[in-house]
């Protein structure tokens, strides 16, 4: 991890949880303490949202 570049474990997450249902998805975000979850909703998501059009347009 320390030689990834910052955005990738974003987008990596934004993967598995594209591939996760939703009871699976609630599981995974559940588990995660709060000041993640807040990361993640404020800059992960729409990260992985451009890279996602950046892809697949």
């Amino acid at each position: 991890m320390n030689n990834t570049p910052k955005p990738t474990p974003l987008t990596l997450f934004g993967l598995v949880l594209e591939d996760a249902n939703a009871a699976e998805r609630a599981i995974v975000l559940g588990g995660l303490p709060a000041p993640v979850r807040v990361i993640w909703h404020v800059i992960g998501r729409p990260r992985y949202a451009r890279h996602l059009r950046r892809v697949r347009g």
